[in-house]
């Protein structure tokens, strides 16, 4: 049964995100730059699409 013989990691997290440091709680984990990346990429591209298609409806350009 692995749920049961793994090791508690709660205390070492813990140490590590509540340790003074100049880096933002959201960006501390393994893989918060990643998904902050990502997550900036998809609003920026739905951003940019959505200007796009206000422009050329303002612009009344067909096709």
């Amino acid at each position: 049964m692995s749920l049961v013989n793994r090791p508690n990691r709660v205390l070492a997290q813990q140490r590590f995100f509540q340790a003074p440091s100049q880096t933002p709680l959201f960006l501390r984990g393994p893989r918060d730059k990643f998904f902050v990346g990502l997550t900036g990429l998809v609003l920026g591209v739905g951003l940019v699409g959505s200007l796009y298609g206000a422009t050329r409806m303002v612009r009344d350009l067909k096709n």
